[in-house]
């Protein structure tokens, strides 16, 4: 089983229309409400591949009651601490015929102390019967920035394996901590690293810098381009397959998704990656965050090109 924490869940809508504008009234051509946060989404694209994950964090409200019904619909298992509050809804507004997508994102309510000390002691209870806990998404108002760092050393103690996307200082105290696998974008890395906006920037470097600084494997998106990838002085580029996208939103995270399956079924950190980058490309075949064919899946895991640098 997969234990994949969802700290800041969320009602994730997708509203699509055409030739969106300001200030004036639209009428979508679809809306798809799910169970969101980047927790859910790796959780959706694990069980589309088999695994068994199981969903972890704070919820409340109406809100919390549709994520939680919903994710047991798709058959996804929760293990959520209960709050006195709504959980957030996030809004994405893609528009096919300009190309763009609005996002709108709400912070949600601060997380009492008394919640975090709750969830932090539940997870020290059930993280032994995990083989690997993947920390996804921004951490909640009143959550400590180490929360993650807390989780990384706790899943250590237990020999279980950690893989990390999130941005900020829960960034840096969670790669600090040394987790087994972190994907951070330019600007994270860049902040990781101490550079300056206007710096140059170069992604192999950067990778080989970040992986041997803080003994991890690291994965740098290309966007549309594929990725590169660094364990410690050895480094990778992957390609991604050319496709027709329709949306891009979640498919970071089924990236993460396909490298901890990878892992976890034996592939080495190469063929991992492989995985990792056919699940991102396969999301975009789809509207909906984490959600793929498998037949694409496998399909594109034929066509991911990598090399070494």
């Amino acid at each position: 089983m997969i234990l994949c924490l969802n700290l800041n869940a969320a009602i994730d809508k997708t509203i699509v229309v055409s030739s969106f504008e300001i200030n004036k009234i639209h009428r979508p051509e679809s809306v798809l409400a799910l169970a969101g946060g980047k927790g859910c989404n790796v959780a959706r694209a694990l069980k589309t591949l088999g695994e068994e994950p199981i969903i972890c964090g704070w919820v409340g409200g109406f809100a919390g009651q549709f994520i939680e019904k919903e994710l047991h619909q798709e058959g996804i298992q929760t293990d959520f601490v209960l709050t006195d509050f709504e959980s957030r809804t996030c809004t994405s507004i893609l528009d096919h015929e300009n190309q763009t997508l609005t996002e709108i994102y709400e912070r949600g309510e601060p997380v009492p102390a008394d919640k975090v000390e709750h969830l932090r002691d539940h997870i020290r209870t059930i993280i032994g019967k995990y083989q690997a806990v993947t920390l996804s998404g921004s951490l909640p108002p009143g959550v400590p920035v180490d929360f993650y760092a807390g989780v990384i050393e706790i899943a250590r103690e237990a020999g279980v394996m950690t893989f990390l996307d999130t941005s900020g200082d829960a960034l840096r105290k969670g790669v600090e901590a040394g987790p087994f696998f972190v994907k951070p974008n330019e600007s994270e890395a860049r902040v990781l690293l101490g550079l300056q906006p206007d710096e140059t920037f170069d992604f192999a470097q950067g990778a080989a810098e970040i992986s041997k600084e803080f003994g991890t494997n690291v994965l740098l998106s290309l966007g549309a381009e594929g990725a590169v990838v660094a364990k410690g002085q050895e480094i990778f580029v992957a390609k991604n397959p050319t496709v027709e996208a329709k949306s891009a939103v979640g498919s970071g995270d089924c990236t993460l998704a396909g490298v901890t399956y990878g892992v976890l079924h034996g592939f080495s950190l190469e063929e991992s990656i492989i995985r990792g980058v056919a699940a991102g490309t396969a999301n975009t075949l789809t509207i909906g965050a984490g959600q793929f064919k498998l037949v694409d899946f496998e399909r594109l895991c034929e066509q991911v090109q990598i090399f070494r640098r």
